[in-house]
């Protein structure tokens, strides 16, 4: 059968009408006519797999990498348009979710929409004697795509895939289960995490890797090996971090560390931040999820004391590094979570509070305690609008939304961030 797609819903589902009735399918632009094969037909819709693209959107192109559904599934439409279909699911979503309008969102492209991540992880796998990178098929576990270039990372990072995989196979490596690479803009140097599943290759790995460094800017590598019963990290050679500089600040990450995979967007929210944030020269300023100091280090430059809120204990080693490194000392590390230090940093009376949460969003509590006890100013970042749209429709009981801005993080994937700026609504006193 052939349905018209409508639009694409968020993250990637693609929405059709069959007679009237709402069909979810797999592949296909808006204004593509495609045949699908249903699966699941239930009461109010019906879900289907796309089998062929009837007739094509001018805005499809080809895609660079030949694993892409795996990794990057928009790869495959225009990069203009692409950018334009999330502003257009973020202000869907928002509109719905809060019940309020919102006009035309600004949507900050990526300066660089190949060759922009500073991360990648993949699989190893086997045949016939020989190993090459792979990931998951979509959806699937026991089926893979091969990997030999990708398209979204440095050229040096693809040539050091190139070099890893040679070196697997050269000794062999046996027991490689896994690479993840880190590639740092600023310096070109890279770090290796490797997943190992017996000790016994650990002197061998570690001299095939050793051999990388100096044509392709290996500083160290990190394996992660399991014994039988649990997985510990053990240094193979080198530093266990690369360096990378940003924001006016430097960054020691390490191999397990999280950090922003698109340098060149960040320091556009970096500048955006600081504008939301307004005067905060002599503001108290939380980071309730600080990592490794990203942006609470950023406005501790600018304010005179912040809370920063981390409970990974790998996040919290390099927060203090990345604190000595940039001579910030006013900034307090609060080792735990967000939901365990809120009431006692509300008690401080803080100007700002950011957050930047993984996506599934904040905790109740969170919203809770920022709802009794508001602040001033708020900012939240998210890389999950439907999280941020429940967070926000909490929030909304004590702020004002004044700004949203969403930010092309990750081109050629379905994923968008989300900066929204919200201010303390203050209370109406009506005369006696």
């Amino acid at each position: 059968m052939i349905i018209r797609i409508e639009k694409i819903v968020y993250p990637g589902r693609r929405l059709g009408l069959l007679e009237g009735k709402v069909v979810f399918t797999d592949r296909g632009l808006p204004g593509e006519s495609v045949e699908v094969e249903l699966f699941k037909d239930r009461r109010s819709y019906a879900e289907a797999r796309t089998l062929r693209i009837v007739e094509p959107s001018a805005a499809r192109v080809g895609p660079r990498c030949a694993h892409y559904q795996a990794c990057t599934p928009n790869q495959h439409i225009d990069s203009a348009v692409e950018v334009e279909l999330q502003r257009q699911q973020v202000t869907e979503i928002l509109t719905r979710e809060l019940k309020r309008p919102f006009g035309h969102l600004e949507m900050a492209p990526s300066p660089e929409v190949w060759g922009y991540r500073n991360k990648i992880g993949l699989r190893v796998l086997r045949e016939d004697g020989q190993a090459r990178f792979v990931y998951h098929e979509p959806g699937e576990q026991a089926s893979f795509v091969a990997v030999d270039r990708c398209h979204l990372v440095p050229d040096r990072m693809n040539d050091l895939m190139a070099a890893l995989i040679g070196a697997i196979n050269a000794v062999p490596l046996a027991t490689v289960d896994g690479v993840e690479i880190r590639t740092s803009r600023a310096s070109g140097e890279s770090l290796l995490l490797c997943d190992l599943a017996s000790e016994a290759e650990t002197a061998a790995a570690a001299a095939a890797f050793r051999g990388l460094k100096r044509d392709h800017g290996l500083v160290g590598a990190v394996a992660t090996i399991f014994d039988g019963k649990h997985f510990h990290d053990e240094k193979l050679f080198g530093r266990e971090f690369i360096e990378e500089r940003t924001g006016g600040l430097t960054f020691h990450i390490g191999a397990r560390s999280f950090f922003q995979t698109n340098i060149a967007v960040l320091e556009r929210v970096f500048e955006d931040v600081a504008a939301a944030a307004g005067p905060t020269a002599d503001a108290v300023i939380a980071d309730l999820y600080c990592g490794l100091g990203t942006f609470g280090m950023f406005l501790a430059k600018r304010a005179r004391e912040v809370f920063g809120v981390e409970p990974d204990a790998d996040n919290i080693t390099y927060l203090k590094k990345n604190l000595t490194l940039n001579g910030i000392g006013n900034l307090a590390v609060c080792e735990g979570t967000a939901e365990e230090w809120l009431p006692e940093i509300l008690e401080r009376e803080p100007a700002l509070v950011i957050i930047d949460p993984p996506r599934r969003g904040v905790d109740p509590a969170i919203v809770r305690g920022l709802v009794e006890e508001p602040v001033p100013r708020l900012l939240y970042l998210s890389c999950n609008p439907t999280t941020l749209a429940r967070d926000l429709k909490g929030l909304l009981e004590a702020y004002d939304i004044v700004d949203v801005r969403v930010y092309d993080f990750f081109p050629h994937t379905p994923h968008v961030e989300t900066l929204a700026v919200l201010k303390h609504r203050k209370p109406v006193i009506t005369p006696l």
